[in-house]
């Protein structure tokens, strides 16, 4: 697992966060990201290796690629991209495939709401997923009756009596079957990507449609720190779902977002914690006002409330990123 504690220059890169002007008028864009990512995100940065490996809670996350596995935050918006268009294809390509086709790298470039000067950091990203294939497992434990395993059992075990039973869900999923595009270099030496052809694999389309959330893409793109889209998602991830106020341990926030290695080093959980809980307080102030959280007076962690949805599947108020092409 990535340590991204060894330097110190990683890290004022990684927390640097646009702020929004208030005084400009900003158009909502929606777009989706696929749950696991939010739980077991992209590398934050380059591995330099071909796999990455995220553990968290019940589920491992896997990376395999070519020369490197996607990462960062352009690799995360270009996930979004990927994401939205598995899933609002769904009325016009049912089942199979999706195909995805840009007459530029700047229309791509365009969709993502980034400036053309982004060209090789998204055509590296790019060249990343096209080679790259995730394997996913996520474990369930419930207690259910044992009269459901008679089979497996001992015949003394008592009638009524329950099991722990833990189901396993495992896939490998490609993100895509191919990419085709040209490369244009005029008389000057100037190259251009021009004629894209991506083809999202199946296993990726469904997967997106059966595990996708909605997020606010215009907040996630302002959001320049990686760790701090991943942490903005999570928040939106799990404000959907609850119901009762949940407590999360300070342990646990950092073990997810900036895990420690060596967990005896209390003061490196600190030290990160004390970078997260900075991220959790700028990105209610500037990107999540109606976030309802509070932080525990003994700095062990913050309890989240149920706060008004960022943004609902339907949601009127919202532009999906491929509107406007």
């Amino acid at each position: 697992m990535e340590n991204i504690m060894e330097n110190e220059n990683v890290i004022s890169e990684l927390f640097e966060i646009d702020l929004v002007d208030s005084n400009k008028e900003v158009k909502n864009y929606k777009a989706y990201l696929p749950s696991p990512f939010i739980a077991a995100a992209l590398p934050l940065r380059d591995v330099k290796k071909n796999l990455f490996i995220r553990k968290y809670n019940n589920i491992t996350l896997k990376l395999t690629g070519g020369e490197k596995v996607p990462f960062g935050k352009y690799g995360r918006l270009l996930l979004t991209t990927l994401t939205t268009r598995a899933v609002i294809n769904k009325t016009s390509v049912p089942k199979g495939p999706v195909t995805i086709e840009y007459n530029s790298l700047n229309s791509l470039l365009k969709e993502l709401q980034l400036p053309n000067s982004r060209c090789k950091e998204i055509k590296d990203q790019l060249t990343f997923f096209s080679n790259a294939t995730f394997i996913f497992e996520e474990k369930q434990e419930k207690t259910v009756q044992g009269s459901l395993f008679n089979d497996l059992l001992d015949e003394n075990y008592g009638a009524g009596e329950t099991v722990k039973a833990t189901k396993v869900s495992t896939g490998i999923i490609p993100f895509m079957d191919n990419i085709q595009y040209v490369d244009i270099e005029n008389r000057k030496g100037e190259k251009q990507t021009a004629a894209i052809s991506i083809v999202l694999s199946e296993k990726f389309v469904d997967f997106s449609r059966k595990h996708s959330v909605p997020i606010n893409y215009t907040c996630y793109k302002n959001i320049s720190s990686a760790i701090g889209k991943d942490i903005y998602a999570w928040l939106i991830y799990r404000n959907n779902g609850l119901k009762e106020p949940l407590f999360v341990s300070r342990d646990k926030f950092v073990e997810q977002f900036m895990p420690v290695e060596d967990t005896s080093r209390k003061d490196q959980i600190r030290t990160n914690w004390a970078y997260l809980k900075d991220m959790l307080i700028n990105i209610k102030k500037n990107y999540y006002q109606e976030l309802n959280i509070k932080f525990d007076e003994d700095n062990t962690g913050f309890t989240l409330y149920k706060s008004k949805a960022v943004i609902e599947d339907d949601d009127k108020r919202y532009i999906l990123i491929t509107s406007d092409l």
